[in-house]
C-alpha cells in the first residue's frame, strides 16, 4: 500500500506506479512478459501493493524480451525512456531501467555521470543458468568481471579487497578488450545451455560462490497478483519464491526502525525534469531533504534485504 506517513514517499510512489502502468501498456501491445520481483513481488504478496516503506519498483524480464523492448521505444509516451547501456552508454549498470525524464532522480551512486536522471523503475534480466558445475562455478566468476567492466570501476561499498581486486580487473581489460570480454561473458550468460533455471547474476543474487537461481516453471506459468490498482504477474509460486528471498518468516513485519526505504538519493523530484539541474548534483553535495514537489531524501537501510 503507497505510504501514509511520508507524503514525500508517497509521492514517489505514485510516480513509479505510473512508469509501471507505462510498462505494462506497451508489454500488453508487444507481447513482452515481466513479473514483479524482489520487494515489488513481497509488497504484492503481503501489502496488495507497495511495501510501505519502500522506495523502488523492481521487475524481472527475459533478455530477449528487454532488448525488444528496447526496440519499441517509440510505442512509449514521449516522457518515458527504456535506459540500458545501448541506449544510454554513460550507465554504470549491466539491468535496464524505465525512466520518466519528466521527473528527478539522482541517486548518489550515479551523481555526476552523464545519463538520464529521471524517476526510474528496475529491470532485472532473466538468463539461463547452466546445468553443468563447472559452467556454473566459471560463469559466476564471469559475472564479477562482467558488472566490475559495465561498471567502469571496483565495487565501492564491500571493501578495500573488493575495490583493489575492481581496479586490477579494470587495468588488466582496457579498451577493445574490455569490450571484446564483455560481449563474451554475455554470450555466455544468454548461450550457456542451461535448461532448468533462470538467475539474473545481478546484485546480492550472486557471489563468487552462490547464485540464487529460479525455476523456469515460474515464470512459465506465473500468477497475477493485485498490485495496488493493477494485476501484475508474479513468478509462479509466491509463496516459494519469497521464502527464497526472504525467509520463512517473509510475512512479519521487521522492526520499526527497519521500515526505511533503502535508496541514497541526492535529489528527487515528481514534477522536475533532471534536465534543470544539469552538473549541480555531481556526488559532492550534501542530501536534499526539503523542496516543493519532491520526494524526500532517505537513508540507505542498512544490511540484508529489504522486508
Amino acid at each position: 500500500m503507497i505510504s501514509e506517513d511520508n507524503r514525500a514517499l508517497a509521492r514517489l510512489q505514485r510516480k513509479q506506479l505510473e512508469i509501471l502502468r507505462e510498462l505494462d501498456r506497451v508489454c500488453r501491445l508487444c507481447n513482452i512478459r515481466y513479473y514483479l520481483s524482489s520487494g515489488t513481488c513481497l509488497g504484492a504478496v503481503r501489502h496488495g501493493g507497495f511495501i510501505p516503506w519502500d522506495d523502488d519498483v523492481d521487475v524481472y524480464m527475459y533478455w530477449k524480451d528487454a532488448q525488444r523492448l528496447a526496440e519499441h521505444q517509440n510505442l512509449f509516451k514521449p516522457q518515458f525512456f527504456v535506459q540500458s547501456k545501448t541506449t544510454d552508454p554513460n550507465v554504470r549498470t549491466s539491468h535496464y531501467r524505465l525512466r520518466d525524464s519528466s521527473t528527478s532522480m539522482f541517486l548518489k551512486e550515479d551523481c555526476g555521470d552523464d545519463i538520464n536522471h529521471g524517476i526510474f523503475i528496475d529491470i532485472y534480466i532473466l538468463y539461463p543458468y547452466p546445468d553443468n558445475r563447472l559452467l556454473a562455478a566459471k560463469l559466476r566468476f564471469d559475472s564479477f568481471i562482467y558488472r566490475i567492466l559495465m561498471a567502469g570501476r571496483g565495487p565501492q561499498n564491500h571493501g578495500r579487497a573488493a575495490k583493489a581486486a575492481g581496479e586490477l580487473i579494470c587495468w588488466l581489460y582496457r579498451g577493445e578488450k574490455a569490450k571484446r570480454k564483455v560481449k563474451a561473458i554475455e554470450r555466455e550468460y544468454r548461450k550457456n545451455g542451461g535448461k532448468h533455471y533462470l538467475a539474473t547474476y545481478f546484485g546480492r543474487d550472486i557471489t563468487l560462490f552462490h547464485c540464487v537461481i529460479y525455476p523456469r516453471t515460474w515464470f512459465s506459468k506465473p500468477v497475477k497478483l493485485p498490485f495496488e490498482d493493477m494485476e501484475v504477474c508474479c513468478p509462479g509460486d509466491p509463496d516459494a519464491y519469497c521464502r527464497l528471498q526472504y525467509g520463512d518468516t517473509y510475512m512479519e513485519l521487521p522492526p520499526k526502525e527497519k521500515r526505511i526505504p533503502h535508496h541514497e538519493f541526492m535529489y528527487c523530484s515528481v514534477s522536475e525534469p533532471y534536465t534543470n539541474y544539469t552538473g549541480k548534483y555531481n556526488g559532492r553535495m550534501g542530501r536534499v531533504t526539503r523542496s516543493s514537489g519532491t520526494a524526500a531524501v532517505k537513508r540507505r537501510q542498512k544490511g540484508g534485504r529489504k522486508r
